[in-house]
């Protein structure tokens, strides 16, 4: 049997991993992967791509024909 004194120090040491995993996330978050504004042509894209899937206008090609003759 684990006495209470164990699980307090093992919830401790819990508490302790998971603000260090925390930190690493915040981190690689941060400095990895970044936040950027879309530039204003991805902008564009992206709402043709949403009027297009809206209005049932997309054309799904697998990717072996897309990328033949190139």
């Amino acid at each position: 049997m684990t006495s209470e004194v164990e699980l307090k120090e093992i919830r401790s040491l819990l508490l302790d991993l998971n603000k260090k995993v925390e930190n690493i996330n915040n981190l690689l978050e941060r400095n990895l992967i970044g936040c950027e504004e879309p530039l204003p042509d991805e902008i564009e894209a992206t709402k043709e791509y949403e009027s297009a899937k809206e209005n049932q206008k997309l054309e799904l090609v697998p990717w072996n024909k897309a990328t033949k003759g190139t």
